[in-house]
């Protein structure tokens, strides 16, 4: 039981100052926590007119749409997680650009299609010089950044987080060796467990949380977990009834409750806007895409529509779920919105949803089909789709020799193919995804 109360300790240790904070050589593994079952929900009251919030970006490695207890999974027990979406807002038709790891952090750290910013796919690919990410824009705005866990967008020292506005790093610059830690942009001696990284990157997110000072947050904590190969601690394992990739989620969970308890502690909680959300669908056994076909490296439904939870009691109503088309190339002008940054003078992919999150508008709408939303996603070779209001259209090559055409409204499992009885409708997306691209 000792290592269970280890990672809470943390949090009451850098609060009555026994602990360093922000500052630091990360110190060797330390122990860890579970927290158990969420307690009841309780309703914020929304407060405008606060001060920019602190921010928490959660990402999880290759979670899947139906892998989380809000989303209907009855086997893997997410109390934390779900607890997060009853105080908040939980979206169910949320979209990375790509199915896969690189270029969809990518592009959540710079609110662009992945290949205008060099990584189009995995590596060995890195972000094109001059691109911006969000941390630095959030740094002019006097945020504190900071980021733990897996960047995945550079390998060299000049790659590193801390060259792209974060004033903190410590994690895994590429893949999940679990020798291969960074501190700021120099190599540590430090090895942690894969069972112990998501409570490792944890206690760094808290400290760093905690020893900011006067100015606001901005923390990204890009988790290894529950990327395969799965190895939970031992007080998880055989826990969830889901084999190893469900103790590993659970436990994910666990670390959620930690973070959310020391906001709490802090006292920072209502003021602090918590995103989290996955970087592509689930490896499909072991992993759940729910009602969605496809998974990690398709661009269907089950690889690109990802899990999306957003907590932030000042400005949003809990129990809000929101159905509305929502893209992670979103999240960059959002929180320049939110936080009363300033956008570069860069064209960007992503739109501003700000008002959707707090609730003033049910609908945001583009120049889809219909007035919808267009998303368009990016494949191993390239442009591979396009999504348009209800409708979506798949390049030929990806589910057979012809370009394939879906109503997500009616089918959201993409089982009837509309292409043959809509030719014009075809034409009319292909001919608007080579605009959007060009």
């Amino acid at each position: 039981m000792t290592r269970l109360r280890g990672l809470t300790s943390v949090v009451v240790a850098l609060l009555s100052g026994s602990l360093s904070c922000g500052g630091g050589q990360p110190v060797l593994p330390s122990s860890a926590s579970k927290t158990g079952d969420a307690a009841a929900a309780v309703v914020p009251t929304p407060a405008p007119n606060l001060e920019p919030p602190n921010v928490v970006l959660i990402l999880a490695d290759d979670l899947g749409w139906g892998d989380l207890g809000s989303y209907g999974n009855r086997t893997i027990r997410t109390p934390n997680l779900d607890r997060l979406a009853a105080e908040g807002a939980r979206f169910t038709s949320f979209y990375v650009p790509t199915p896969i790891c690189s270029a969809s952090r990518a592009g959540i750290m710079t609110g662009r299609f992945p290949p205008r910013v060099g990584i189009p796919w995995n590596p060995p690919t890195r972000l094109r010089s001059g691109e911006v990410v969000i941390a630095s824009v959030l740094k002019e705005r006097g945020y504190a950044t900071g980021m733990v866990g897996k960047w995945h967008l550079g390998w060299e020292r000049d790659d590193m987080p801390t060259h792209y506005g974060f004033d903190f790093y410590y994690g895994i610059p590429a893949g999940e060796d679990e020798t291969d830690f960074i501190y700021g942009d120099q190599p540590t001696r430090d090895s942690v467990s894969s069972d112990r990284l998501a409570e490792r990157y944890t206690e760094e997110a808290i400290r760093f949380i905690a020893g900011r000072g006067t100015r606001p947050a901005f923390m990204y904590v890009a988790h290894r977990d529950p990327h395969l190969d799965n190895s939970p601690a031992p007080e998880f394992a055989g826990r969830s009834g889901a084999g190893a990739y469900g103790d590993v989620i659970e436990q994910l969970d666990a670390t959620v409750g930690t973070l959310m308890a020391a906001l709490r502690t802090l006292g920072i909680d209502q003021n602090t806007l918590v995103i989290f959300t996955s970087d592509n669908g689930p490896v499909v056994p072991p992993g759940s895409a729910g009602p969605f076909s496809g998974g990690k490296a398709s661009c269907e439904e089950g690889g690109v529509r990802v899990p999306a939870i957003m907590r932030w009691p000042a400005r949003i109503r809990p129990g809000r779920v929101v159905s509305e088309p929502v893209s992670s190339l979103d999240l960059f002008p959002t929180l320049v919105q939110l936080t009363g940054a300033t956008l570069p003078a860069k064209p960007y992919d992503g739109v501003d949803v700000s008002r959707l999150l707090t609730g003033e508008v049910d609908r945001i709408g583009g120049q889809g089909i219909d007035g919808g939303r267009e998303i368009v996603f990016f494949g191993a070779t390239g442009p591979a789709g396009l999504r348009s209001g209800r409708f979506k259209y798949l390049r030929p090559g990806l589910w057979s020799g012809t370009g394939t055409l879906f109503d997500l409204d009616a089918d959201p499992g993409e089982k009837r193919d509309l292409s043959q009885a809509r030719p014009d409708l075809v034409r009319q997306l292909e001919a608007r995804l080579r605009e959007l691209l060009s």
